[in-house]
């Protein structure tokens, strides 16, 4: 077992240990390619596990370090998605994945209120 396939089963047993569960809302829509508009919009649930924190972030307007919500997640989020822990609502922004080879360890999203 290499380094990075215990790093990524750690970060499993830690979001075990301390996350709590969470969905991720994915949307997915459809077009009519005649009139170019969407037909439906179906919502797929995905479940996974997630720890939010406070993190010093560069940003990248003004160039100086502010605090900013993030998510440790074991499934991979996408930018605009809903991140729901419980009654609270999250819109995901800016994804980081910790992927040093081709096994994904952690994926880290900034997170703003919904």
């Amino acid at each position: 077992m290499s380094f990075y396939e215990e790093m990524a089963e750690l970060a499993v047993e830690m979001l075990n240990e301390f996350g709590a569960a969470a969905t991720l809302s994915r949307e997915t829509v459809s077009f009519d390619k005649k009139s170019n508009r969407r037909i439906a919009v179906t919502v797929d649930p995905v479940a996974t596990l997630a720890v939010m924190d406070e993190l010093e972030v560069l940003d990248e307007n003004t160039g100086r370090l502010v605090v900013r919500t993030v998510a440790y997640l074991l499934a991979k989020p996408a930018t605009g998605e809903i991140l729901m822990m419980g009654d609270r609502k999250w819109t995901i922004g800016k994804v980081t994945t910790v992927q040093p080879t081709n096994l994904a360890i952690i994926h880290f999203a900034e997170v703003e209120n919904a």
